[in-house]
């Protein structure tokens, strides 16, 4: 089980420019790969003495010179290639609906600056997402958001031009998922509160804003939705059609995830590693933490050989609820653990963790 990193493993979608003779095995800490239609229309190749991998650029994003590999690391990243262009995952439209759902409630508004004539201005706000996923606000009389949006009634507008950028809880980094919604915020009638209950969208999420009740405090809401922009990690990217959104519905065993991966990384962190060397063929794994939980699957955040990279780890079919991930769950790690090369692995800890004793 020698070999040199795997190096070709990052959350990317590969484009038409970046196939070979540009070899994708010499990108450095590539993660969970995925290929679509486009992608794999020929191309011819790039001229560029720079590898070129990714979506970004002439097709793809500049890397520079990486060290070589052995053929069996080669070998080992095509068959990891493989398993992960092809591992089940969320649509890009459901993928952003649920990250939106399942966020803190906060997130930063972009709107037409009233103050400096021409130029935007952002604020941190919090919302709440009515059954579309559109954001719901309370927003107070002072605030300079709040200001902007009325500057644009004012002039008789259907109202305010706004962008909200929503990230996934636990955000860190590029690596992590975040979601720009672009539409028009307006102010909503006493009456429109009423009808829509749109007070109980955002005290759903905020049930400690005791402020949403005050004088100076109104509710406002995206009334109408122009652009979705979608980052789920580095190079996967995209921006749903508006409709594709506003049709699509929060994953729901994302309303669960944190404690059962919790669980898993707490208690079964060895199950995670087995799993992820049968199904999805890694080697030499030092760690395999959980770190997104759907209907479809995990996200795993590996590190193997000094190198931390994520990779999607599917179910053998669609869960239905929280009992049958762990029903998913337990048929995964059994079958695992019936794989010889697993099996020696463990033989191996074993042995290690006898020797530290």
């Amino acid at each position: 089980m020698m070999g040199k990193p795997l190096v070709a493993i990052s959350y990317i979608a590969l484009s038409a420019a970046a196939r070979f003779p540009a070899p994708l095995y010499r990108a450095p800490a590539l993660a969970h790969i995925r290929m679509s239609a486009a992608d794999k229309a020929v191309a011819p190749p790039d001229d560029d003495e720079e590898d070129r991998i990714g979506a970004g650029g002439r097709g793809g994003h500049a890397v520079g010179e990486q060290p070589e590999v052995s053929g069996e690391e080669r070998e080992l990243q095509m068959r990891v290639m493989k398993h992960q262009q092809s591992a089940a995952r969320l649509s890009m439209a459901e993928d952003a609906r649920s990250l939106v759902e399942y966020s803190t409630g906060y997130a930063v508004i972009s709107t037409l600056s009233s103050a400096v004539d021409g130029y935007p201005s952002g604020a941190l706000v919090s919302f709440g997402t009515d059954a579309q996923g559109l954001p719901v606000f309370c927003f107070s009389s002072m605030s300079s958001h709040t200001k902007d949006l009325e500057a644009a009634e004012a002039i008789g507008t259907s109202g305010g031009k706004a962008a909200l950028t929503v990230t996934a809880k636990g955000f860190e980094g590029a690596a992590d998922g975040r979601v720009t919604l672009i539409g028009d915020v307006k102010r909503c009638s006493k009456e429109e509160v009423d009808e829509l209950g749109l007070r109980e969208i955002f005290k759903a999420k905020h049930p400690n804003a005791f402020w949403a009740d005050f004088g100076d405090f109104t509710y406002y809401r995206m009334h109408e939705l122009k652009g979705v922009n979608f980052v789920g990690g580095f190079a996967r990217a995209a921006a749903p059609k508006p409709s594709q959104y506003l049709e699509a519905t929060a994953d729901p065993i994302q309303a669960f995830a944190a404690p059962v991966m919790a669980h898993m990384n707490g208690d079964h962190a060895e199950s995670t590693i087995a799993m992820c060397m049968h199904y999805i063929g890694l080697d030499q794994l030092d760690g395999a933490e959980l770190v997104q939980l759907d209907r479809l699957g995990f996200m795993v955040q590996c590190e193997r050989l000094g190198q931390s990279f994520k990779m999607r780890l599917p179910f053998p079919r669609a869960a239905a609820d929280r009992k049958d991930v762990k029903t998913l769950i337990v048929q995964m790690t059994q079958e695992s653990m019936g794989d010889p090369v697993v099996q020696e692995w463990a033989k191996e800890l074993k042995a290690a963790a006898e020797g530290a004793a």
